[in-house]
């Protein structure tokens, strides 16, 4: 029997074609019982290679057959391989697939622990010193040697001559001289000191106690009341919210001027009225003059204006390019702050 390996590349109408020649394939019989495992034989000799047949043209494909059944027929010895054929050259490499990533394996055994690192340069700081340990007890005192003998008394000297007695007389003579003291018989030897007896050997320290365990860590108190909040500080003056140019010769504020620059330019004189019921408390409004024409300010039905004007409630803008500001105190009481006349 022969059999063909056909490789096709991308290039259409172009193939390789390989065969071998295979010995042909004995009729299967049918399958017995299965027998106990017999001990495993040696393996046989590897049979000779056949020769590789020469290659046939390749024949048209035909239909793919239906399977047919499985023989029940003992397996035929497998013939001899046969010579392997020349490696083809390599196929053009198809696209690389898509396939799913594999799951992750089992994680590797852990390594075993690595030699231990060379000890570091001896620390020139010293360690904190160790608890001192019990004093050991007391060595026995040692003997006291024993007491030398006292030394020989010496010999009594003898006793002076005694003076010759006086005449007879109502005046007492003279008493005779003391004779000489006898003389002082020699100082006994003093016998030798006994030997210090031995000290006793000094007792060996105690060991060092173990450290008594730590104590367990207290419960961690309750969490103080969280205080109350601070007042909330001044707001700060921001940026202007932009500019409400004029050119009039008399303006009255609006509530749209809030926080704005209202520039009023004209050669003649300007009147700017602030009116009343507009705004609150807080609230800020800046003029300035652009031109020849002196800006005053004039406070609307209900309203008072306060500043250092020269009329305190109809001050002036001073010149031109100077400016002010509204500043609303209360309701419809503002003051006028600024390069004012």
């Amino acid at each position: 029997m022969t059999t063909y390996v056909v490789i096709e590349s991308i290039t259409p109408n172009q193939s390789l074609v390989f065969s071998a020649q295979q010995g042909p394939q004995g009729a299967a019989g049918a399958t017995g019982p299965t027998g106990p495992n017999g001990a495993t034989g040696s393996t046989g000799p590897t049979g000779p290679t056949g020769v590789t047949g020469a290659t046939g043209p390749t024949g048209p494909t035909g239909a793919t057959g239906n399977t047919g059944p499985t023989g029940v027929g003992a397996t035929g010895a497998t013939g001899p391989t046969g010579v392997t054929g020349a490696t083809g050259p390599t196929g053009v490499t198809g696209p690389t697939g898509v396939g799913a990533t594999g799951a992750t394996g089992p994680t590797g055994v852990t390594g075993a622990t690595g030699p231990t690192g060379p000890t570091g340069a001896a620390s020139t700081v010293a360690g904190p010193t160790g608890p001192t340990g019990p004093a050991g007890a007391t060595g026995p005192t040692g003997v006291t040697g024993d007491v030398g003998p006292t030394g020989i008394q010496g010999l009594t000297g003898p006793t002076g001559v005694t003076g010759p007695t006086g005449a007879a007389s109502t005046v007492a003579g003279p008493t005779g001289a003391t004779g000489p003291a006898g003389v002082t018989g020699p100082q006994g030897v003093t016998g030798d000191v006994g030997p210090t007896g031995v000290t006793g050997a000094v007792g060996a320290t105690g060991a060092t106690g173990p450290a008594g365990a730590t104590g367990p860590t207290g419960p961690t108190g309750t969490t103080g009341l969280t205080g109350p909040t601070g007042a909330t500080g001044a707001t700060g003056v921001g940026n202007i919210a932009g500019f409400n140019t004029q050119t009039g010769t008399s303006y009255t504020l609006v509530i749209g001027d809030l926080s704005k620059i209202v520039t009023l330019n004209n050669a003649a004189a300007i009147t700017l009225t602030v009116p009343p019921s507009v705004f609150s408390a807080n609230d800020q409004i800046h003029a300035a003059q652009f031109g020849a024409g002196q800006v005053s300010f004039a406070q609307g039905a209900g309203v008072t204006i306060q500043s250092t004007g020269a009329t305190t409630t109809a001050p002036k803008l001073r010149t031109n390019k100077s400016a002010a500001t509204i500043i609303c105190t209360a309701a419809n009481t503002f003051l006028i702050v600024g390069d004012i006349a």
